[in-house]
């Protein structure tokens, strides 16, 4: 058991050391997402954009489209016959740009339009389990599935800007897929003005049954607006309204923890024991104190706790980095106290940087990203130690320079 305890911890060491080399947090999992959602979408507006070039640039490109059309064909579709694919390529990308932005909104509607994609493919297709089509949406659902925590943004602003794009999309969607199928439906819509009422009927989900879909295409349309349509007013409801309750109940079920002002305040990124005892003594002193931690945040008292990851610019900026009086990385990860030191280098603020140091070996690597001072307990104990058993003169100016470093190295 204990061998299998060590194997997964080394491991966990392992990604954290990648994932912080590789400087992850800036790009991953957003970027690839995007971009197969996004690449999606440009692949679906191929041909508009084929057709427009030609017809209003003169612009003959039919190698580069002839190229693409395979790959093209390959793409799944949110509709698969019969309707617009500009619009839904217009969503995609739209979405794509939302989960570049890490929003919660725009990962939600990633998730249910691949969903979508796959009852659409798999029920009314009749595509094989083993085709390209299905196992490109299944395993492009199952990373959005498992990418959730990195899309964590909702602030109202954004949720209510993209509710609305998404809303004037989804109008314009099910206005010209109704008025192309304008056939299919008894009685025809033959107007765009029967179209938009067709569609904002189908959308609030009133059906008053005066123009009901009959072909195939029609209904496998209708289908899909109601899906996304329902889809759409969950998603924006949530986040236009998940912020405002979130605030809420933050203040309901944390009273006693104050927040701050973050003015000149300290900021200790770390979870250790060096971490809540330096709280504990700055609290004591009547200082401002503002903890950033991943998930462990009990025993820091009174202080205000950020979640996430110190090594975050946008994490540094919630804590109030540029205007705090001094930043201490105090975690138990050497390497992560000196990406915390690197990510306040791209922060405008004057902020005093401290570093911890547990790993003699690791005191030069931290020493060259240049913090205002470095803490090395364990370095300083151990020199002590040494002294007083080989009977050396302790010097007690010497040994406060070793413990606390207040004059950082250049490499």
């Amino acid at each position: 058991m204990r061998g299998v305890k060590h194997i997964v911890a080394t491991v966990e060491r392992l990604f954290w050391r990648v994932y912080r080399r590789a400087r992850l947090d800036l790009w991953f999992p957003q970027v690839p997402l995007a971009l197969a959602v996004g690449g999606a979408g440009a692949l679906a507006l191929l041909p508009v954009i084929h057709k427009y070039l030609y017809e209003y640039f003169h612009l003959e490109l039919s190698g580069v489209f002839n190229a693409l059309h395979p790959l093209a064909n390959g793409v799944p579709q949110l509709i698969l016959r019969g309707v617009p694919t500009v619009i839904i390529g217009a969503l995609q990308i739209f979405i794509a740009f939302g989960l570049l932005l890490r929003s919660r909104l725009a990962w939600i509607s990633a998730l249910l339009i691949t969903l979508t994609q796959g009852a659409l493919a798999v029920g009314y297709s009749h595509q094989a389990w083993d085709s390209y089509t299905v196992l490109y949406i299944f395993a492009l659902f199952a990373v959005i599935s498992v990418s959730g925590q990195a899309f964590q943004r909702s602030s109202l602003a954004a949720g209510t800007l993209f509710a609305v794009a998404a809303t004037v999309l989804l109008l314009a969607y099910g206005v010209l897929g109704s008025f192309i199928l304008g056939q299919g439906f008894s009685p025809p819509i033959l107007t765009l003005s029967q179209a938009a009422y067709f569609t904002i009927v189908t959308m609030s989900t009133v059906g008053y049954g005066d123009i009901t879909p009959k072909s195939d295409d029609a209904r496998l349309f209708v289908m899909s607006l109601i899906v996304v349509g329902i889809t759409v007013f969950v998603t924006s409801l949530s986040a236009v309204v998940g912020p405002l309750v979130q605030g809420r109940l933050s203040r309901i079920i944390e009273p006693k923890r104050k927040r701050m002002k973050r003015v000149n305040h300290f900021i200790v990124a770390g979870s250790g024991a060096l971490a809540r005892n330096t709280v504990r003594e700055l609290l004591n002193r009547d200082k401002s104190v503002i903890v950033i931690a991943d998930e462990d945040a009990s025993g820091f008292g009174e202080a205000e706790i950020v979640t996430g990851d110190a090594t975050e610019l946008e994490v540094l900026r919630r804590a109030g980095a540029e205007t705090a009086h001094a930043v201490l990385a105090l975690s138990d990860d050497d390497a992560e106290n000196a990406f915390v030191i690197l990510a306040l280098k791209e922060v405008n603020t004057d902020a005093k940087k401290v570093a911890a140091v547990s790993n003699r070996k690791n005191l030069e690597r931290v020493r060259r990203v240049q913090p205002d001072m470095i803490l090395a307990p364990n370095v300083f104990g151990s020199e002590v130690l040494a002294m007083a058993l080989t009977e050396e003169k302790i010097d007690g100016a010497s040994l406060v320079e070793k413990f606390l470093e207040a004059k950082p190295q250049s490499a």
